[in-house]
């Protein structure tokens, strides 16, 4: 009677386990290495625009601050 508990149980962590995977709990670096790719305010921006909480003109006016913004980061060089 107890070695059915035991399978369910085993179940249940084989299954919590297989989520938390596929989700990047267990240090998958899907996530972070697109943070790290420097393209998350464009994208950001671009979904703004496609929302229609920015028109055409601020859209433009913002894409060139994040490009100002990340050619002065690259003269600087990568914070320690």
């Amino acid at each position: 009677m107890m070695w059915g508990w035991g399978i369910v149980i085993m179940v249940i962590c084989m299954v919590l386990m297989a989520r938390m995977m596929g989700h990047g709990m267990f240090g998958s670096r899907s996530h972070e290495s697109e943070r790290q790719t420097g393209d998350a305010p464009e994208r950001t921006l671009d979904n703004r625009l496609a929302r229609g909480e920015i028109d055409v003109d601020e859209y433009e006016r913002l894409g060139d601050a994040l490009q100002r913004t990340h050619k002065a980061d690259q003269r600087v060089g990568p914070e320690r």
